[in-house]
């Protein structure tokens, strides 16, 4: 006994021994409740002597009662755990049926309509009867009925109105197709069982104690059937947390904690208050968040950890920045920490699973693998629930829609059309389709369905292997099938993996596979069986004066199909998993914990939902997401969602006293940081050396990538993202450098050029960090980046500053002029980054970063790449500069339409010399034009002068572009290269720009000098 309560505390120890017949234990998250209740059921076997078989423990899930029923094997012995009555509150019922359900009516080879079957009957129902209601709608509707132990009739008697007597038509038509197919659906189950249970409580006169794990999530029909369940000994030990309720569409009701109360006065109620799962700090921002609901009871959550790093609420301006600065932190975390964190440790919570879009986006051009919680079950995959079915229709061929999905499938020449026909005819007359077909086959009736040839040759074969399927059940001797050969029989009837090979012809080999693990498992179960291992075993203890129905070992595929459809996981075999980032959402979340968790999208529409009706349940979804959380907890909120609206911050964290507890970005990682969440975690702690040395890995050591405030520099940008543009030319580790370097393309030649004369003063003054310039302040930031010998590092100071002239004429135009905001702490400036050491991606010189010389660069970039000093002019020409007249473009009134051909642009001959000229990389709003050749200006009669122009000529073209276009001007959308050769007339027509290759090559492509007239 010592041993059982060995590590318990105070409280645990209390709940496990108490004697009171009615206990609550409410348990916060991380509080140990499953070791609590699990040492409940050995306390009740060890010391109260309690027989194993009389005691009932439901669960939620599979996975909770197969972590319960291990744990109990440790303090109770082997074997012993197996004779409980434990499982799912559907899983129990079901077993009751199985026993008892004769005496109601039910015949113990009763099928279970899964989700898809349920939706296919309300659709026909719908169809054929022309009603206007959704059919997910009508069955998330009947589900919430049976919820609450609503019958048809009880419906039809309270709800009079002529609105309600079409659906009153289809939930009566639909519960008497479940009753021809002898099908149950999941609220059937609990339904059925608590009818049984009150019309007959002799079947559970033997049971003395009932446990209930998660009780905040039962809903109307499951405490009615806790209570008959227990009804005769009044035995019963729950454990929930009001706090943790979020179920509430699923019809589960919250006040039956209270309402347990009122009905057993004699109840006793037990407080868990240690948290052993998150630091303090994440339990105390938890804490502030669920205590804003005022209907809330008061209850202590002290952690067992050290304080820890505090949570982070961080801004961010787009979903999109949301997105990459999640991924970030994800490879920030986990490279600053030594590697502590593996991808296994981190989860991404979500609302709704539809904001997963961006996130898988960006974790996918990171390479950081992940995988989704909550998508398609083992069963569901094409080709294993294919196979279900034919074993379905083999042990209940009155199932309609699993004959429906098979009857074609491999085809047998039965078209779509007639199998539509045969089942509506089927239904007309109250019989199953099982029936129809097999008295066509057998020649007794013909159906009135006009049936091809092939179609009734189809249906001869598919009836054949059904029967000859059903007949195997039991060999010439007498004996029972086993449930593998069964299978074996039907996959060779159909030669199922040639209808693999020819249906799927790439990935036959995988659906192969699937298939075999189905049998495996089949295998795995007939094992256990045989050597008697009753884990799929159904009794229930024998009970004087009431009769049990023997099974036999036959109903072994009914009961393997049953947990089939019972289940919500496969159970996977032992080994090694992949680490992988998980994407779930919140719901399917609640009982998980993780080291790192992050919570995006908190603005209101998205937490609390926008269809939600209970800001109360969604503020208890937030807290069940944040308390997943051991060491590290991230939430964040894009200024603009995904939809490119403004959002709201969530109400649930804005206020003082929940705020103050929110850091506004991610955490310093140091060694004393790492050292609490290797403490935390019970891990081991990297030497300093180790994080000191992590620290030259990664390009940015703090969250300052992005504003705090949440804000763009220029919002007007949001919308014209390099990143996504040219993201295909930059290897994936240099996801923050890529925008650096496509604005750098921009003003890089520019800037070079007027870093190479002294013709001009600089001044050492730092970029704006926002607002609109003039044309004349726009030549000043361009002559401060030039005295700083570096290149911008976003976008925003160069093609948008050019779209604004200065403030006078601004308002002139009647254009807004924004307020420069003041940069956020730790954000830097533009002039930090000029302190900075550059460095060039592969990908643009063909060569390691730290191998390209000084002389393959162009011009322009930093002294780290030993640029000439200023005054250094021995590469330039002394030429004289011609101004260039503004071009104005015509208007409809001057224009007139040209009555000769353009000038052809004259071909180069072999023999013309190709020589190199400097070209230049300026932006343009006009389209790109795709090159002809190696020739960029040839044409229309235009001279040429191979030398390059001097920087006056290129800071006055540029003030006067700026000047006669920024009424209206549209921010550049693509780069362009041209070559700057000085044109010997002043009437020469405007030189023309080319549209940069996608690979980028303009920074280095070789020009030539124009061809020579003929």
């Amino acid at each position: 006994m010592d041993a059982l309560l060995d590590g318990l505390n105070p409280a645990q120890k209390s709940a496990v021994t108490n004697p009171a017949s009615v206990v609550q234990v409410l348990a916060p998250p991380g509080s140990g409740k499953t070791k609590t209740l699990t040492s409940r059921v050995a306390y009740l076997i060890n010391h109260n002597r309690l027989q194993p078989w009389n005691i009932i423990v439901c669960t939620f899930t599979i996975k909770a009662a197969r972590e319960m029923k291990e744990r109990i094997r440790g303090f109770v012995g082997e074997g012993i755990e197996a004779k409980l009555i434990l499982g799912t509150f559907h899983s129990v019922a079901r077993r009751f049926l199985v026993r008892y359900g004769n005496h109601i009516g039910i015949e113990k080879n009763f099928g279970i309509a899964d989700t898809s079957d349920t939706l296919a009957i309300i659709k026909r129902i719908v169809k054929r009867q022309r009603y206007g209601v959704e059919p997910g709608v009508a069955r998330s509707r009947i589900s919430g009925l049976k919820a609450r132990s609503t019958s048809v009739e009880q419906f039809a008697a309270t709800n009079k109105k002529a609105e309600q007597h079409e659906f009153a038509a289809l939930y009566a038509e639909y519960e008497e197709t479940l009753k021809t197919s002898n099908l149950l659906d999941y609220d059937d189950l609990l339904l059925r069982c608590t009818d049984l249970l009150r019309k007959h409580p002799e079947c559970v006169s033997s049971i003395q104690a009932v446990l209930i794990d998660e009780f905040q999530d039962t809903n109307h029909v499951q405490y009615e059937l806790m209570t008959l369940l227990s009804q005769k000994q009044k035995c019963i030990t729950i454990v929930g947390d009001p706090d943790q309720s979020i179920y509430g569409f699923r019809s589960a009701e919250i006040k039956n904690l209270k309402l347990m109360r009122e009905h057993h006065p004699e109840t006793v109620v037990i407080h868990l208050e240690n948290n052993y799962r998150s630091s303090g700090c994440i339990l105390t921002s938890a804490l502030a968040v669920i205590e804003q609901d005022e209907s809330r009871h008061n209850k202590p959550l002290l952690p067992t950890h050290v304080v820890g790093e505090r949570p982070v609420l961080r801004k961010l301006p787009n979903a999109v920045a949301e997105a990459k600065w999640l991924v970030s932190e994800i490879q920030r975390s986990k490279t600053l920490t030594g590697e502590i964190f593996t991808f296994n440790d981190y989860a991404i919570l979500l609302r709704s699973a539809a904001l997963s879009r961006l996130i898988e986006t960006q974790l996918g051009k990171a390479g950081i693998p992940y995988r989704m919680v909550g998508g398609h079950r083992f069963y569901d995959r094409v080709e294993v629930k294919l196979v279900l079915d034919y074993l379905r229709v083999v042990n209940q061929p009155d199932h309609n829609d699993a004959l429906v999905r098979i009857i074609n499938n491999p085809p047998r020449k039965i078209g779509e059309v007639t199998v539509k026909a045969l089942l509506e005819e089927a239904e007309a007359q109250k019989m199953t389709l099982w029936d129809l077909v097999l008295n066509q086959a057998q020649g007794r009736k013909r159906p009135r369905t006009k049936l091809s040839a092939q179609a009734e040759k189809g249906i001869d074969m598919f009836v054949n292997l059904i029967l000859t399927s059903r007949k195997k059940l039991l060999n010439e001797d007498g004996k029972d099938c086993s449930l593998v050969d069964i299978i074996a029989h039907v996959l060779n009837k159909l030669s199922f993996q040639e209808f693999l090979r020819k249906t799927y012809r790439e990935e036959w080999e995988g659906r192969w596979a699937n298939v075999e693990e189905l049998v495996a498992q089949a295998t795995d179960v007939a094992l256990s069986t045989e050597a008697g291992d009753n884990a799929l075993d159904e009794s229930l203890p024998v009970v004087e004066g009431i009769e049990q129905r023997t099974l036999s070992s036959g109903d072994i595929l009914t009961k393997f199909l049953s947990n089939v459809a019972l289940s919500t996981e496969v159970e996977k075999k032992d080994g090694q998993r992949a680490e992988q980032v998980t994407i779930s959402t919140i719901h399917a979340a609640k009982g998980l914990e993780w080291p790192v968790v992050f919570i995006p999208a908190a603005y209101e529409g998205s937490i609390p939902h926008s269809r939600s009706e209970d800001t109360d349940e969604e503020r208890r979804l937030l807290y069940v997401g944040m308390t997943r959380a051991q060491a590290l907890l991230y939430l964040s909120c894009p200024t603009k969602n995904s939809q490119r609206e403004q959002t709201t911050i969530s109400p649930f964290v804005t206020p003082k006293n929940v705020a103050r507890s929110f850091d506004i970005r991610g955490p310093s990682f140091g060694f004393q940081t790492t050292q609490d969440l290797s403490h935390i975690l019970r891990r081991a702690c990297p030497a300093g050396s180790i994080i000191q040395h992590a620290r030259t890995l990664v390009e940015h050591v703090e969250d300052d990538v992005y504003p705090l405030d949440g804000e763009d520099i220029d919002p007007e940008s949001n919308y014209w993202d390099i990143d996504d543009q040219y993201s295909d030319a930059f290897p994936s580790d240099f996801p923050s450098k890529r925008r650096k370097f496509e604005t750098a393309k921009a003003t890089t030649m520019t800037t070079s050029t007027m870093q190479s004369t002294s013709q001009y003063s600089i001044s050492n003054t730092t970029l704006p960090s926002s607002g609109f310039v003039s044309a004349t302040a726009h030549m000043k930031v361009l002559q401060e980046t030039a005295a700083a010998q570096k290149f911008s590092t976003a976008k925003e100071y160069i093609p948008k500053k050019l779209q604004r002239e200065d403030s006078g004429t601004s308002k002139a135009a009647g254009a807004s002029t924004k307020r420069s905001t003041k940069r956020p702490a730790g954000q830097g400036s533009i002039k930090s980054f000029f302190n900075q050491s550059s460095a060039i991606p592969k990908e643009l010189t063909g060569k390691p970063t730290h191998l390209v010389e000084p002389s393959q660069h162009s011009p322009g970039f930093s002294s780290t790449f030993q640029q000439p000093p200023l005054n250094d002019i021995s590469n330039l020409r002394k030429q004289t500069v011609t101004s260039k007249p503004v071009y104005v473009p015509p208007t409809i009134s001057t224009h007139r339409p040209r009555n000769q051909p353009l000038v052809g642009k004259p071909r180069r001959t072999d023999e013309e010399e190709v020589g190199e000229t400097n070209r230049y990389i300026l932006l343009s709003s006009s389209p790109g034009k795709p090159e002809e050749g190696n020739d960029a200006n040839v044409g229309n009669g235009a001279s040429y002068n191979t030398e390059p122009p001097s920087p006056t000529e290129i800071l006055s073209e540029t003030v006067s572009t700026i000047a006669a276009s920024s009424a209206g001007f549209r921010p550049a959308s693509t780069l362009h290269t041209t070559s700057m050769s000085t044109l010997t007339s002043s009437t020469a027509p405007q030189r023309k720009t080319l549209g940069m290759r996608r690979s980028l090559q303009g920074w280095s492509v070789k020009s030539h000098q124009p061809p020579r007239p003929k």
